[in-house]
């Protein structure tokens, strides 16, 4: 990041940290990304550095690649009107304090000097960083309308920071809730996996809940908004899942429906979500069904929590036991559908096939000819 800053500053240009990076550091949080403002051109950007990537070139914004970093480097601005409630029309270049004023909320807003070591306050982040509050810069109406994704964002950095929403910014969310039921459901879907995977979710959940966001995208949670930070979630799938647990079949489908999600998360939630509503129509099947559902990542992620609140405890860990001898991955199957061919005809040869796996993987056949054995047997009884 430095080298981007000193070339910029070696050309005559100003250069600051701004916004998330700058925040963090002054809580003592590590940034996960660095964001550079500058009064260079993005067309004086692309000059002066040999990797760029036009990321938003008409609003000011450039990706700078150099020294296996990837920075976000924009030029300070003013935004034009937002007709769409998501972005400006236009974007006018302009000065550090201008740039600070279009941002949302005042801790976001923040710039630092690398030159002076110096913070650049425009609109009161610091003094409210101190004080533990989320308040927008300027009129928070008129920051809402902007964008309406804002909305959300408020509760998701309420739950990241632990903060308190000031009074006349939690006012205009709840006069405002209904706005957001026009951000696109991808976006929605990016908030609420930041907000579910902070230490302070169920602060945010709350705020949701409170300003009425919640009843306008997930009414279902009004009923029972209790949150549970498990230490089993890796993927934002599993929180997403966790999320709709309690909704009934119509509310999680809606949900899903609204976030937009990739068929495998899709799939992986909504397995999940039927073991926990009724856990023992999977238990309760033979030995190698089971183990033939434990190939879906959300049903062993379903078990796994299960396994957490101490429910079932024994069929649980004996299907994982299961599981693990066959080193967590089906075997090829003995029979096929020649072994059968012109001996069944259509569903019977799919029962045969499968009830010959499920016995091979509860181990009650051993091998192909223990396989082909059986199923002479089998024949004469369904002849």
């Amino acid at each position: 990041m430095e080298s981007i800053y000193h070339t910029l500053q070696a050309h005559g240009y100003k250069a600051f940290l701004a916004g998330g990076c700058v925040r963090d550091a002054l809580l003592g949080i590590q940034a996960n990304d660095l964001d550079v403002a500058t009064d260079a051109t993005p067309e004086q950007i692309e000059a002066l550095f040999k990797k760029t990537v036009n990321v938003g070139k008409s609003f000011g914004v450039m990706r700078v690649l150099v020294e296996g970093a990837d920075i976000e480097v924009a030029t300070f601005r003013n935004d034009g009107a937002y007709l769409d409630g998501r972005r400006p029309e236009s974007v006018v270049f302009s000065t550090p304090m201008d740039d600070a004023q279009r941002r949302d909320f005042t801790v976001n807003a923040l710039m630092y000097d690398l030159s002076t070591d110096q913070v650049l306050d425009y609109v009161g982040g610091q003094a409210d960083l101190k004080a533990g509050i989320l308040r927008t810069v300027g009129d928070a109406e008129g920051r809402f309308l902007e964008d309406h994704l804002r909305l959300l964002r408020a509760a998701r950095f309420a739950a990241q920071l632990n903060f308190v929403i000031e009074d006349k910014t939690t006012q205009a969310m709840t006069r405002m809730a209904a706005l957001v039921r026009k951000v696109s459901g991808e976006r929605i879907r990016d908030e609420m996996n930041k907000l579910l995977k902070t230490q302070a979710a169920q602060r945010g959940l709350e705020v949701m809940v409170q300003t009425g966001l919640m009843r306008e995208l997930f009414a279902f949670r009004v009923r029972d908004n209790s949150w549970w930070s498990c230490s089993l979630v890796q993927e934002s799938w599993q929180s997403l899942a966790l999320f709709v647990r309690k909704a009934d079949s119509v509310e999680m489908e809606q949900a899903l429906d609204l976030l937009r999600l990739s068929s495998r998360e899709r799939r992986c939630i909504e397995d999940s979500w039927g073991v926990w509503q009724d856990a023992l129509a999977l238990l309760n099947l033979n030995m190698g069904k089971k183990l033939q559902k434990m190939t879906r990542d959300g049903v062993v992620f379903a078990l796994r929590v299960l396994l957490l609140e101490s429910q079932h405890v024994a069929q649980i860990q004996e299907l994982f036991a299961q599981w693990d001898l066959w080193q967590r991955q089906l075997p090829r199957p003995f029979l096929n559908g020649e072994d059968v061919k012109g001996l069944l005809t259509g569903k019977a040869i799919g029962d045969c096939l499968e009830r010959a796996f499920e016995l091979q993987l509860e181990r009650s056949l051993q091998s192909r000819d223990e396989a082909l054995q059986w199923l002479k047997t089998y024949l004469k009884k369904e002849v």
